[in-house]
């Protein structure tokens, strides 16, 4: 049975990395994207690795990638959980250097969110690609601690 202090942790790590983080890089792409950078992806996921420890958390995890909408759901589903986190943030500015095959670049993308207090909160969201796979991440900053989701599939909608 797990403690008390576990499911904490988990639910905060979880609204940490879905929730607002405040990051002031600058994007820089202003012209037209590639047609894979324009795309509305499915992104589909079993589990969750934290960084700092390298722990793995089981998940379901679908995360519905729409540019042409400006909009990006995140919907999480912990087995020890009856109900699924479900989450909409707007693009507000992306930056894309991904290849058409999605195996190397990355796309950075700059969102909006509602908090449930009603305020506004600003992020950055990360797909990357390479050789290994592909990898979601709620934030740019280097992989010292954050939560990482590996894409075992990915369906171009």
């Amino acid at each position: 049975m797990k403690s008390i202090l576990f499911h904490y942790r988990w639910y905060m790590i979880c609204l940490l990395f879905f929730g607002s983080n405040q990051s002031f890089a600058q994007i820089i792409n202003k012209g037209e994207s590639p047609v894979q950078c324009s795309q509305k992806l499915k992104l589909i996921s079993d589990r969750m690795i934290f960084t700092k420890n390298r722990q793995e958390k089981p998940i379901e995890a679908e995360i519905i990638l729409d540019p042409a909408n400006s909009t990006i759901t995140t919907i999480l589903k912990d087995p020890d959980q009856k109900q699924q986190s479900e989450q909409t943030y707007q693009i507000k500015n992306m930056n894309c250097t991904i290849n058409d095959n999605f195996t190397s670049g990355r796309i950075i993308y700059t969102v909006t969110s509602n908090n449930p207090d009603g305020s506004l909160s600003t992020g950055e969201f990360l797909l990357e690609a390479s050789r290994r796979g592909a990898f979601f991440s709620n934030t740019i900053d280097p992989p010292e601690n954050k939560a990482v989701i590996p894409i075992v599939r990915f369906e171009r909608l």
